[in-house]
């Protein structure tokens, strides 16, 4: 049975980047996680499936989860079947907890709007990918997550109270982590791979590009620190 600690658990995203960061420069040569691009290929998953960043902005209560529908994800309260109001409950986002792949985001269909897929994983996959980061000790950092076109041309996520919500970038900055420090890559995809990206400005993911870009530390746009070295050019 699904358990709230599955999502409870998770730290922080501003944890989550300082581990993530810590474990890398651990790995030498395999920081570049190519080894993880190479099993999502193998497995043929690279268009269904990216690499999550693990996190979250809130805690729940017994008997809810993390729902989203249309942009934006809250704590609804569910039951054990998942259906309600007409429509079920698919999962999003998995990470492992107690050996097993899962979820710990859902989508919400209905019948007259079923916008989210349920993806099959394919045999093996969790296994391969469970090894590879036990191995490297990015159980506790790293998940997987849908991708789709929306995360594909990259949104912004943010966060009040326990709701999250996505919104357009209203510039191209606004996805460069270079250009804008104070947001953090959340979602990369192995399947739109080009340029190395300097997710974490210490390693360059050679094997990902980053698609879902989560606010961190957000300040107000103004006293950002990009218009602060866009205001002296």
């Amino acid at each position: 049975m699904w358990h709230i600690d599955v999502f409870n658990s998770l730290s922080t995203l501003g944890e989550s980047n300082k581990l993530l960061s810590e474990r890398l420069a651990k790995l030498g040569d395999r920081a570049d996680l190519a080894e993880l691009r190479d099993i999502f290929q193998q497995f043929e998953v690279t268009g269904t499936v990216g690499l999550a960043l693990l996190h979250k902005h809130f805690s729940i209560e017994e008997g809810e989860r993390v729902v989203e529908f249309g942009h934006v994800s809250t704590p609804w309260p569910v039951p054990p079947d998942g259906r309600m109001a007409g429509g079920y409950l698919v999962p999003r986002s998995w990470r492992f907890w107690d050996d097993m792949l899962e979820p710990y985001e859902f989508g919400f269909n209905h019948p007259g709007q079923e916008e989210y897929k349920d993806v099959p994983l394919p045999a093996g996959f969790a296994e391969r990918l469970r090894a590879f980061l036990a191995e490297t000790n990015l159980l506790d950092v790293l998940g997987i997550c849908v991708i789709g076109e929306d995360e594909i041309v990259g949104r912004i996520e943010k966060n009040r109270g326990r709701v999250n919500f996505t919104v357009p970038a209203s510039r191209p900055e606004d996805l460069s982590v270079d250009l804008t420090p104070t947001h953090s890559p959340s979602v990369w995809s192995f399947d739109f791979i080009k340029d190395f990206l300097d997710a974490f400005d210490l390693f360059a993911y050679a094997s990902a590009v980053s698609l879902t870009i989560s606010e961190f530390r957000c300040k107000p746009y103004k006293e950002s620190k990009y218009e602060k070295i866009r205001e002296l050019r």
